[in-house]
């Protein structure tokens, strides 16, 4: 059994929220399991799913100390939710998301934590790999090597699962508990002037299913109007422009990925 114990060097708390994702969640887990970076603490919070993927954690938290599960009763409806319920629990230095469906290179928290403590950045990203259901790349993302709130507002360059943050930064930060909650949180983080690093190495696997690549990019621009007019507290006119150039952009996005 693999031991908790991370005396005398930095912890990382890795939070994954998780519903019906018995066919993801393994291959997720594992790739934390499989860190060269061995001491962190990885926090499996299950919203209310319906199939097996609480028990299959919880057989995994039997052999490893390291894992932890928490279950909520019903589906909250939002990652927000859970994400927010393993915050409050983490002990870690740092702070790492990973999302059941994605994975990490084996070196992407050894590599990333180095940079972060070089750079001294409170909040980081890394480079992606886009991979769709069959297993086929179909796109590399690279972040820029210093996002700001300007940045941010025109296009979110960082993807949740590659993102780790500085514990201290995050204080008592929540996610908001809206539609695409964590890009109202990386703003909130860079317009509070917290430095955004971006790393390029592609230490990220993002997968995507071909729902999400096909599915109508209209029915999110409720979510940017609400950022943008209700959290950024932007006028009327600068959120359209703002929620427009947004879809744009994702529209484009979606576009080159059906193409590759």
């Amino acid at each position: 059994m693999e031991s908790s114990d991370t005396s005398g060097f930095v912890l990382i708390s890795v939070i994954m929220p998780t519903f019906n994702a018995i066919e993801t969640v393994e291959r997720a887990m594992l790739s934390v399991q499989a860190q060269t970076y061995r001491h962190w603490e990885l926090w499996v919070v299950d919203d209310g799913s319906s199939d097996s993927t609480a028990q299959y954690v919880a057989d995994c938290a039997q052999q490893d100390s390291r894992i932890n599960l928490i279950r909520l009763s019903s589906n909250s409806g939002s990652p927000a939710t859970p994400r927010n319920e393993a915050l409050t629990r983490a002990r870690g230095s740092y702070i790492a998301f990973l999302d059941a469906d994605d994975a990490w290179a084996t070196h992407k928290l050894e590599r990333q934590l180095a940079l972060m403590q070089q750079s001294k950045a409170a909040l980081s990203c890394t480079g992606a790999v886009v991979v769709r259901d069959q297993g086929q790349a179909c796109d590399v993302r690279v972040p820029p090597r210093q996002a700001t709130y300007a940045s941010l507002l025109k296009q979110n360059t960082l993807i949740c699962s590659s993102v780790m943050v500085e514990s201290t930064a995050v204080d008592k930060r929540l996610f908001p508990v809206m539609g695409h909650e964590d890009y109202a949180l990386w703003l909130e983080f860079a317009r509070e002037g917290h430095s955004i690093l971006g790393i390029a190495d592609s230490l990220t696997f993002y997968h995507i299913s071909a729902n999400s690549i096909s599915a109508n990019k209209l029915k999110v621009l409720p979510y940017f109007w609400r950022i943008y007019r209700e959290r950024e507290g932007f006028s009327r006119v600068r959120t359209l422009l703002l929620t427009l150039r947004y879809a744009w952009l994702a529209r484009k996005r979606a576009i080159k990925h059906i193409r590759a």
